[in-house]
């Protein structure tokens, strides 16, 4: 089997969503759980207040949420391989009748599409939960705020909006395609990091990125503190571009990296690594 058959393929998913059924449960409870937290705290602040406080906690309880399904998003690839803790979770995976390309774009499949989706319908049962207490409690603003957060995820939202005044389009564009690039290689990361460490996944990833990112702060700061302020204007369109076709073909490089480390994954590898 060396081509990719859709077919195939849709029987891997199937069999990777009865396999992995307990799993997203678990995984869907923590989300719900860390979700809520904001809107706990939203609802001790907002009890037996005025409307207009109520209304600026639950609007901060949102926000917070938002960094919370940022975070929950991004660190969802190192959950990659989670189907492969043990040595007969291995051997199953690894001998299905399905080739290593449709193996792997199942698993990731997994922690992109249904990652996300799985974040976004545990911040609706948050909400929905924190609706039912507020009706019970008595809090001044019960509004449901799913449809606002589902706007600025999707970036339809009219009061969450980048700003560009001051800002050539150029500008405007190059700023924000480092930015997408930067959050696509920071996904990367995190998937290449699901990839090769056995254990530990999110410790070992998070901790190579601050070093990467302690071993390049001096050298951008110092870029930034030697170069004229005009020259700076001129140049930043061109470097910001420059950046984002690095970090794009760096994210790429951590996709096929992660996948090559999976063709080379054996039963019984490294403890630490899946060399």
């Amino acid at each position: 089997m060396t081509k990719f058959n859709i077919n195939r393929f849709g029987k891997v998913l199937l069999w990777s969503a009865q396999m992995t059924k307990k799993e997203m449960l678990t995984n869907m409870g923590s989300m719900f759980f860390a979700m809520f937290i904001p809107f706990l705290i939203h609802l001790l602040s907002s009890y037996r207040t005025d409307e207009i406080h109520a209304a600026g906690s639950l609007l901060s309880a949102m926000q917070f949420c938002l960094v919370i399904y940022f975070i929950i998003t991004v660190i969802g690839g190192c959950w990659l391989f989670s189907n492969m803790k043990t040595k007969e979770q291995r051997l199953t995976f690894k001998m299905l009748p399905a080739t290593d390309l449709e193996k792997f774009v199942a698993r990731a499949l997994y922690v992109t599409v249904v990652w996300w989706v799985m974040a976004f319908i545990a911040f609706c049962a948050a909400d929905v939960f924190r609706m039912l207490v507020s009706l019970v409690a008595g809090i001044p603003v019960v509004k449901c705020v799913i449809p606002e957060f589902a706007s600025i995820l999707l970036g339809t939202s009219e009061y969450y909006t980048f700003n560009v005044d001051g800002m050539t389009m150029a500008e405007a564009c190059s700023i924000l395609a480092l930015a997408y690039a930067w959050l696509f290689w920071l996904y990367s990361f995190y998937i290449l990091g699901g990839a090769l460490f056995r254990r530990r996944q999110f410790v070992f990833t998070t901790l190579a990125h601050f070093i990467i990112g302690m071993a390049f702060l001096p050298l951008f700061v110092g870029f930034v503190d030697d170069i004229d302020q005009h020259i700076a204007r001129s140049m930043f369109v061109p470097l910001a571009w420059t950046g984002a076709a690095v970090f794009a073909l760096w994210g790429v490089a951590d996709w096929v990296l992660s996948y090559k480390i999976f063709r080379r994954m054996q039963v019984i590898n490294n403890k630490w690594v899946n060399l």
